[in-house]
């Protein structure tokens, strides 16, 4: 399972539907990622003006996170909503490790143009 956060702008019929009926929408929305094989590790809500949901989410691959967000997007209780890859600290070191062993390789294209 891969790592994601998914980062969004709640609507105002968001905002409707929780004072007419306030919920956890954690334990609500729980069973709709894993049954898109993902799984909800926490949902938080910021005082932020242009995003107040963020999700840290697992999932299989991207197909099934951008699955998630189009099915989330349509439900029109989002105004904008996006999701990103995320690493923790070690899957970080072996990316730079990686890098580090293949960075000879690199050719710039300043080099390039002074070996003309």
């Amino acid at each position: 399972m891969y790592k994601y956060i998914m980062i969004g702008k709640l609507s105002i019929e968001f905002s409707s539907s929780m004072v007419g009926k306030p919920q956890n929408r954690t334990e609500i929305v729980t069973p709709f990622f894993e049954n898109l094989g993902g799984k909800l590790i926490q949902m938080l809500y910021i005082n932020h003006p242009e995003m107040n949901a963020i999700a840290n989410i697992e999932a299989p691959n991207d197909e099934a996170v951008a699955s998630m967000a189009g099915i989330v997007k349509a439900s029109g209780m989002f105004d904008d909503l996006n999701w990103y890859r995320a690493f923790d600290a070690g899957e970080l070191q072996k990316i730079y490790e990686f890098a580090s062993d293949k960075m000879n390789e690199y050719v710039s294209a300043k080099a390039f143009t002074e070996n003309l």
